[in-house]
């Protein structure tokens, strides 16, 4: 079996070598490059001797695409992108998943983003033969449609080359639908271009028409929930409400979905959307899109321009607990902590000399207590943090109810409770809400959707 390696690339000289390195393991690399004025061309051909310059770009991806698979002569040809990169060994795994599927049209790859954690799963590995080829002048796909997954991964970053020409995406879109706007993926994608441009009232009009003539059910749960936000900006709430839960009758696994019905909805059930949040995979979603870690400069930031401490009833709380006891601080931030408790350390995921990778491996010796404020949260590896506490020791912890930038995942106590059941027995539970004309955070207010959670308990 002969495997070809199929790309269109133009001005991708800061990323062409990267990706180039991950797929020389094919039997074939042909490159298309479309009107390249950097150094694209000569890098290309440092990799293999298959490179064309013939094609004149048309604003038409398939197009392209197809010219490029023209020159392939190999029996399966994976399509690949200049910022994208294959993992390690994904050749291998390829030509395994090939002779396990023998039958096969084509197969799904798994596609991660770099610096987030969004995923999904695109058909780019397929037989070369007549009744497989490229279609759609941008968003395109294939011919046919994938049933298996190869179990490969590519990661996929930002091309600086897309700066080049920004407007490329809406402007071929724009196009396409202005010539047939019966097709159901390019009007959903030029929706989204205009939700990208917060053009709500467009971006409104283009997912209702999407959503007269769309079919594909994870498409169409993913333009539901488009449509809620775009209502939910034009200050239409309840309309908002019914549009996501549209989204959720088609796909009640879309974690993204229930979030938003989390933050749009009352005291009273938000805890309960945060809970089935928390329990949903994303099984079938178009786009699985989950927050990733945010680098330590990012936290230095805020650090810098706050110096109003929001945490100082919380951290009387803590002090109490702890009393004279050995306490360590995991995470600490600010570290003003340590001004509430005598016996105090603090290991600090951000500031120098570490940073956030170090809070999974760094030693967090013996102490009576430790404390996680404002931490778990952040973490996409939560669990393995509370598992390096010893047995035996108390926990302290908080997390949070509402979303933010930073914050990968929401909290209720169900969910605090559920989450960590096999790691912390919780026995002490502590609301806390937000004092706005104070700007700090308070157990004796009202209940409110916007809180925090403390909890004090015991690893297990």
């Amino acid at each position: 079996m002969k495997l070809s390696v199929a790309m269109i690339v133009k001005n991708e000289s800061a990323m062409l070598a990267d990706c180039l390195k991950s797929v020389e393991g094919a039997d074939e690399i042909v490159i298309c490059d479309t009107g390249s004025t950097d150094d694209t061309v000569p890098i290309a051909q440092e990799f293999t001797d298959y490179v064309y310059t013939d094609y004149k770009w048309n604003d038409n991806f398939a197009e392209a695409r197809n010219h490029a698979l023209s020159k392939c002569t190999g029996d399966w040809v994976l399509t690949i992108d200049a910022d994208d990169t294959l993992e390690p060994g994904g050749i291998e795994k390829i030509r395994k998943a090939i002779a396990k599927d023998p039958q096969a049209y084509c197969l799904n790859v798994r596609y991660e983003a770099v610096g987030s954690r969004t995923v999904h799963n695109i058909p780019v590995l397929y037989r070369r033969c007549p009744e497989v080829y490229w279609k759609g002048a941008i968003h395109n796909h294939l011919s046919v449609n994938a049933l298996s997954h190869s179990g490969v991964t590519i990661h996929y970053g930002h091309s600086p080359a897309h700066k080049l020409d920004p407007n490329r995406a809406f402007r071929i879109l724009k196009k396409e639908v202005d010539k047939d706007p019966s097709k159901p993926r390019e009007v959903y994608y030029l929706a989204r271009e205009y939700r990208y441009r917060h053009e709500w009232i467009l971006c409104l009009y283009w997912t209702e028409h999407y959503l007269k003539i769309g079919s594909w059910a994870p498409e169409m749960a993913d333009a539901h929930l488009m449509k809620a936000r775009c209502l939910w900006h034009l200050k239409r709430a309840d309309e908002a409400k019914n549009a996501c839960l549209q989204a959720i009758k088609i796909n009640a696994n879309f974690k993204e979905a229930l979030i938003f019905m989390a933050n749009a909805s009352g005291v009273k059930n938000r805890d309960r959307w945060i809970w089935m949040a928390e329990a949903a995979d994303n099984t079938e979603v178009l786009f699985a899109r989950e927050k990733a870690e945010k680098p330590p400069a990012y936290y230095e930031e805020i650090y810098k321009r706050e110096t109003h401490c929001r945490y100082t009833e919380i951290y009387k709380v803590v002090a109490n607990w702890a009393g004279d006891r050995r306490v360590l601080d995991i995470g600490c931030g600010q570290g003003k902590l340590g001004e509430y408790i005598k016996n105090y350390d603090g290991f600090d995921m951000v500031k120098n000399p570490y940073r956030v990778a170090d809070i999974y491996t760094h030693d967090y010796g013996d102490y009576d207590i430790y404390v996680l404020l404002e931490v778990l949260e952040h973490l996409v590896r939560d669990t393995e943090v509370l598992d390096k506490v010893p047995v035996g020791k108390e926990v302290i912890f908080s997390v949070p109810s509402f979303d933010d930038p930073a914050h990968v995942r929401l909290f209720s106590e169900d969910t605090a409770r559920w989450r960590y059941r096999n790691l912390v027995k919780i026995e002490e539970v502590i609301p806390f809400y937000f004092d706005a004309t104070a700007r700090v955070w308070k157990k004796d207010l009202p209940a409110s959707p916007t809180y925090i959670t403390l909890c004090k308990g015991r690893k297990i």
